[in-house]
């Protein structure tokens, strides 16, 4: 077969040589002609069966899409809007993009993916990653996108549609698509190349747990089609969270303030009171916890208890809208109502279904698709067609396609209990110990905990086979044995191996619940499991052991405690059969240290026993033993020492002694931990910071619990200041991610334990805080968000010390922005820059990031460079800048996003300024509220491409060889790209510019509009061949040459012409041919 692809010439497909296709081995492509040319049509037969293993439950393979030989697939609801965002993408002016699929396992995530990679297979250049070293990917997507390499170097540039469907993480825990986008971006700029379209869209596909949480938008002006259509999902959101076995659920409404909002869902509601219990709240907490933490407290308890004696009296679910204007006090409800339904009996339902209901001033349209374990109404027609067709084709058979028959069932539990038969449960009752129920109940519980996993069919074969029988001749196949449950089970190939497992992930379910009632425990399965599958297998077994018994998914609140498994496990009140799980997979993994490390967790956490803290040491200290250089590990000795101290310290009796050794004891494994943080610091690692928090933790707990003596108050002081210092520009400067800020508890933590210890007897504890804050860069920043009276009173003392001291003298400067953001009377603007100017003319090298912040801020401006005699250069100070920043702060706040402090506004002076910090929510005091929208600055750090922000001033600038400049005033001055992928080729671009602990940042990023041309082909041409290709964006020009983005080299001026809007390079016209191209030198 001669493989194919589409070129960059939308009438042509180009032909892939054998070595380049061969050197693609990362890749599944999907060839444009594949099927279609008489050597690559499948077999009839074969066909036939890739579709019945499909329909029962096997993988989809790129047979099943071939409508000559299978029947057409059912296209999901998603299938569509996939379709319409991946042609939104594909327009857009970046490197990279992406479009994301979060699926429920089981509801067809990543046959939908595969269907659209089909869709788009003559048209993008398609392919699936099937090997994930993203290094040697990246590689290989760029060639793809090229169709060149080392050994093929011509050039035919088209989009690559990547699909990423992958359970794997990095080792630092990140997803492997963070990983593989900058990898990308980094080959994309070795190979240099410039376009005007993506090179590469990634469909990135993961599992999600709808069950539990989802988040749905409602816009304004919708029409009465567009509203019926978001009753009908919101309908099915609250049908896939009945299924579920969570007590609590939740549905985040965000809806915009001109729309019908909560009066949608009241309807929905008003529809579902005979199946639920419907209540409705209306700003439901009066209290704030900062007016009154008790009073707060109780308001939550007595409305936790009121809703909680509506379940206990109906026995159905609640479904409760809460309709506010803040969510901040949602958690606490949540806390309490969890709280409450802790020691409940296991129900096949939720107690409460929450929806969180509340009300912004923009929202955006969801740039993701959503496939869940339920259809809707226009989707069950579909699906109720396609069975009728299936039964036409494949007559008494199709009973057995039990995957498409539970989905087109709409995902119903009946359906997927009612094929375990009579017989089965006889099979099972009567013989548990058959090797056909023990593999079935392998595969039931790694199908239900660690859905789409399966067993090697060899592997299979070898466990049947230690069983004894008669003769050693004609031993039974696998399929043999199993015979009484083969209609549950299905075989399929990849082509070099062959697997088994269960039909769907609800039928594992049914098969485990069918087991527990049959006295078969998940333990008992598990244990056996380990004990007859993966020993002297584990390199087969390592990751699904890990998923089952280690990894930890996350609840409606933070992470769960431990694993799926082990909490089920320990809600059947078997904590023991856990230690044995834990205990037995630790000695099968010997070198794992995860394994030792849950153990300990599950001891200090969930063990009763009195040696409980002893036990958990020696295992944290064996995790520690396995892997002694990863921090993360290290973290678990030093978490069991602090809950011991707080177990020892609400005793009645309290032993002093015994609770400072054990204190002791946590204070050195923190510290170890810390110092495994530092050495463990690389490109890729972001730092471990929970040493010093956990530290600080223990330092607070035993100056609450008892008075320490002199001695020991100050040894420990000196490292409490060091370490809240740490946390005072760390939280200032950075976040874990643009929209997820560090708990609540982090900086309550922190503050509280300075306070403790640095409270003089005259001061309150927050007269303490604010004079500690008053003597940082990062501390100061902090009253923009609280308290801007605190600054305006304690400005006179910065001031005395200033003229002495120039770290005082940077605060002071400082201090006078801050208060000029404010209505508060401030310095102007030209006697700040006097004073940091005569710093900066004694020293330009190695100052703090924090200097060359305030150079940035306050002599960016014109006025300012017109204003000053030889001001300070910029473009010297973004390179210290950089520098000192990487010497003081990267290794620290690697990986995590770097708070926009300050953006370049429109106003005079310091008035230009505009600071981009939220307030604290429910501040008593006095913030400063930005004049950026809160909606705007969530757009600009979410990279929307469209804002417009009103308050802040656009600059121009320019971007060559993929790094962006401010132009001003003659000089180029570096400026980060906020969005690296937006920074897709040469030219002339304007920005919004903001600042950060780093330096000046380009956000919004937008290229100025450039002249599209043609380029006429060197090679010869045939009849009927276009001459021209393209269409490219015009780069830049001289007075004989065009650069352009089609290459990289340059192109004489006799081979371009104009491209007419509309026109395609397959334009042969000879009057547009002779049409040629304005130049300038």
């Amino acid at each position: 077969m001669m493989y194919q692809l589409p070129s960059n010439n939308p009438s042509k497909t180009i032909s892939i040589p054998t070595e380049l296709r061969d050197s693609l081995s990362c890749l599944d492509i999907v060839w444009s002609n594949i099927f279609e040319t008489v050597d690559s049509k499948i077999n009839p037969d074969r066909a036939r069966q890739y579709e019945v293993d499909f329909l029962q439950g096997a993988p989809p393979t790129w047979s099943n899409f071939d409508k000559s030989a299978s029947l057409q697939l059912v296209e999901r609801d998603g299938f569509k809007d996939l379709i319409q965002l991946i042609e939104e993408k594909r327009e857009k002016s970046c490197l990279i993009t992406d479009v994301s699929l979060q699926y429920q396992p089981g509801s067809g995530g990543s046959t939908l993916a595969m269907q659209v990679l089909w869709h788009f297979r003559k048209d993008l250049r398609c392919a699936r990653v099937i090997d994930s070293d993203t290094k040697k990917l990246s590689k290989q997507v760029v060639d793809l996108f090229l169709l060149s390499n080392e050994e093929h170097a011509e050039q035919d540039r088209k989009t690559v549609l990547l699909l990423l469907d992958t359970k794997e993480k990095m080792d630092n825990d990140l997803p492997i698509k963070n990983d593989l986008w900058e990898n990308l971006i980094e080959e994309i700029h070795k190979r240099d190349i410039n376009t005007q379209t993506p090179v590469v869209i990634i469909l990135n596909c993961s599992t999600a747990d709808f069950s539990l949480n989802d988040t749905m938008i409602l816009d304004s002006k919708l029409s009465e089609e567009e509203i019926r259509q978001f009753k009908e999902k919101l309908l099915q959101q609250i049908r896939v969270q009945r299924k579920s076995q969570w007590k609590v659920t939740t549905i985040n409404l965000l809806y915009h303030k001109d729309s019908s909002g909560s009066a949608v869902v009241r309807e929905v509601l008003q529809d579902l009171r005979e199946e639920f219990t419907c209540e409705i709240l209306t700003e439901p907490f009066t209290t704030e916890i900062t007016e009154n933490k008790e009073e707060f407290k109780k308001e939550i308890e007595d409305k936790a208890n009121k809703l909680h004696r509506k379940y206990e009296t109906h026995k159905k679910p609640v479904v409760l809208l809460l309709d506010h204007k803040d969510d901040k006090s949602l958690r606490y409800l949540l806390k309490n109502l969890q709280s409450k339904l802790q020691r409940s009996d296991r129900t096949d339902h939720p107690a409460f279904i929450i929806i969180n209901a509340v009300k912004k001033s923009v929202v955006r349209a969801p740039g993701h698709v959503k496939l869940k374990l339920e259809l809707l109404p226009d989707e069950k027609e579909k699906f109720a067609q396609k069975r009728q067709e299936i039964e036409k084709k494949h007559k008494k058979i199709s009973k057995t396609f039990h995957a498409f028959n539970i989905m087109q069932g709409s995902f119903q539990k009946e359906d997927a209990e009612k094929v375990i038969t009579e017989e089965m449960i006889n099979h099972i009752g009567n013989d548990k110990q058959s090797s056909s129920t023990r593999l079935l109940s392998f595969l039931a519980l790694m199908n239900s905990y660690v859905p789409g996993s399966h067993l090697l069919k060899p592997l299979c074969k070898t466990f049947i086979e230690q069983t004894k029988w008669p003769t050693d001749e004609g031993k039974p196949s696998v399929e043999m044995i199993m015979q009484p449950f083969m209609d549950l089970i299905v075989i399929f190939s990849d082509g070099k191996q062959n697997f088994m497992r269960l039909k769907h992930p609800m039928i594992a379910d049914a098969c485990l619940k069918m087991f527990t009632e049959n006295n078969l425990t998940r333990s008992d399965i598990a244990l056996d499991f380990l004990n007859s599958m993966v020993k002297g297998n584990e390199s087969n077994y390592g990751q699904i052991c890990k998923r089952m018994l280690v990894t930890r998914p996350y609840g409606l609140i933070k992470k769960q405690k431990f694993s799926r498994l082990i909490l089920d496990i320990i809600m059947e009140g078997k904590t023991n059969k856990c230690i044995s799980l834990l205990e037995m997979a630790l000695n099968l993994f010997s070198t794992d240290p995860f394994y030792p490390q849950a153990l300990a967790r599950l001891y200090y956490i969930e063990v009763m026993e009195e040696d409980k803290y002893q036990e958990a040491e020696k295992w944290a200290e064996e995790a520690i033993k396995r892997d002694s250089k990863k921090s993360h590990i290290r973290d678990t000795l030093g978490q069991v020492y602090k809950n011991h101290l707080r177990s020892e310290v609400k005793k009645s009796c309290l032993d002093i002694n015994t609770c400072l050794d054990i204190a002791q004891s946590a204070i050195d494994a923190f510290k170890h931990e810390a110092e495994a943080a530092e050495h463990e610091l690389d490109d890729d690692t972001r730092f471990n910071n929970r040493g010093h928090f956990g530290f600080l933790q223990v330092c607070k707990e035993i100056k609450s619990s008892e008075p320490l003596e002199q001695s020991e108050q100050k040894l420990l002081e000196a490292e409490v200041e060091s370490k809240y210092d740490f946390f005072e520009w760390y939280l200032a400067f950075s976040r874990l991610s643009y929209n997820t800020e560090e708990p609540d508890y982090f900086h309550r933590d922190v503050e509280d334990c300075y306070k403790r210890y640095f409270k003089q007897a005259e001061q309150t504890e927050r007269m303490a805080l604010n004079e500690k804050k008053m003597k940082s860069f990062g501390g100061l920043l902090h009253f923009l968000k609280s308290d801007i009276d605190v600054l305006k009173k304690n400005l006179s003392a910065i001031k005395k010390l200033q003229s002495k001291n120039e770290t005082q003298t940077i605060l002071y400067i400082f201090a006078n922005i801050i208060l000029s953001q404010s209505d508060e009377p401030s310095e102007k603007s030209q006697e700040l820059q006097d004073r940091l100017q005569k710093l900066w003319s004694t020293e330009v090298h190695g100052r703090s990031p924090e200097f060359y912040l305030l150079i940035l801020l306050l002599f960016w401006s014109d006025q300012a460079k017109k204003a000053k005699p030889k001001p300070p250069n910029l473009e010297n100070c973004v390179k210290y800048m950089s520098q000192s920043y990487k010497r003081t702060y990267q290794k620290y706040l690697h990986g995590r996003y770097l708070e926009p402090l300050f953006f370049y506004g429109k106003g005079e002076g310091l008035q230009r300024l505009v600071h981009a910090l939220k307030p604290h929510q429910h501040s008593l005091q006095r913030p400063v509220h930005s004049k950026l929208d809160k909606t705007d600055l969530d757009l600009l750090t979410e990279g929307d491409g469209s804002v417009e922000v009103k308050c802040l001033q656009r600059i121009n600038g320019k971007v060559e060889d993929h790094k962006v400049f401010a132009v001003r005033n003659g000089q180029q001055i570096p400026v980060i790209a906020h969005n690296q992928a937006s920074v897709c080729r040469r030219g002339q671009v304007s920005f919004y510019l903001g600042f950060t602990i780093r330096g000046p940042v380009a956000y919004n990023i937008r290229y100025q509009n450039c002249q599209s041309v043609l380029i006429k082909s060197l090679k010869p041409t045939k009849v009927g061949e276009p001459r021209y290709l393209g269409p490219a964006t015009v780069i830049a020009v001289t007075g004989t040459g065009v650069l352009t983005d089609y290459q990289p080299q340059w192109i004489h001026a006799s081979r371009i012409k104009h491209c007419p809007t509309g026109e395609q390079s397959s334009s042969n016209s000879k009057t547009e041919s002779q049409k040629g191209i304005h130049l300038t030198a």
